[in-house]
This record gives structure tokens, sequence and C-alpha cells, in this order.
């Protein structure tokens, strides 16, 4: 039990959550392509290293998006004459309507869920509860409510790529 919370503690390394399996591939892609640079002489190409790895090209971009460090958008541009420019200067705003369509594609895909499913929707992601804390509340293992909430999550991203 103690090692298993050791592990939990230094794969939360981030701030976002990233699956292992994510991690894992991210890593194995930065190893793969030092070895490949040294024993091509250059920047492998991505196809080079997806097949070094054995998997598509597109996880090992999934992998290497999910490694990448967060960035804040209150983190400064540049400064001058007493002026500080910040990420969040330049990010466009994304129109009103766009919003409200999301929320209301999102509340809908929600509510075509079945009871337990927005259950587990509502715990992990309005109330921040841990995957192990659902468990508790649902009576199933949290690997069960890991494979649980990956579902769901796939058939809500599903109903914003219609």
């Amino acid at each position: 039990m103690i090692m298993g919370e050791i592990k939990r503690f230094l794969r939360g390394d981030g701030r976002l959550k990233v699956s292992r399996s994510l991690k894992e591939l991210a890593l194995k892609e930065k190893y793969a392509a030092e070895e490949l640079r040294k024993k091509l002489g250059r920047e492998p190409e991505l196809k080079e290293i997806a097949h070094e790895l054995g998997v598509g090209e597109d996880e090992i971009i999934i992998a290497s998006e999910a490694a990448r460090e967060v960035e804040s958008l209150d983190a400064e541009i540049y400064k001058n004459d007493g002026k500080t420019a910040y990420k969040l200067d330049k990010v466009a705003a994304r129109d009103e309507s766009d919003k409200i369509d999301d929320g209301i594609i999102l509340r809908q895909a929600i509510e075509e869920l079945d009871e337990r499913d927005r259950e587990i929707i509502r715990l992990r992601y309005y109330e921040d509860k841990t995957q192990t804390e659902v468990s508790k509340k649902i009576g199933v293992s949290q690997v069960q409510v890991s494979r649980l909430e990956k579902r769901i999550l796939k058939i809500i991203r599903d109903k914003f790529a219609m």
C-alpha cells in the first residue's frame, strides 16, 4: 500500500492528469529519437520513430503533446518601456456562441449517459474526487472506475465530433 502511494505521488508530477501509458510512450519516444539521431546522423522523422517503437504516428504525437509542460497564460511574453505583455493578451477570444454551443453539447452528452456514468462524471469533474474516492462511493474497483471514465469521456468526445 505504501509503495502504491509513493508510485502514485511520483506519477502525479504535472498539473494535468496524464495516463501512465502516455507518459511511458513519451519517454520511449524521447530515447528512441536520441538513438536514431546517433544512428542516422540527422534528426529522425516521425514515421521513423513510430516504426522504431512499433506504434502509430498519431500515438507518438499524442504522447509528445501530453508530456509537454503546461504553460501559464500569465507568463510574460516581453517587457518594454515598463509595459508587460502576457500570453493571455495574445490569445484570441472565442466567440460567445461557440462557448454556448459547447455548453449545450456537453450538457446533452452528460444527460444522455446512464445514471452511474453521470455520477462518475459528477464526482470526478464537478466534485474533483479521485478515482479511488469514486470507486468507494459507487462500489467498484479503482481500475474499473478508470476504464469506465475512459469509455465515458470517449462517448462525450464523440458528441463534440458530430
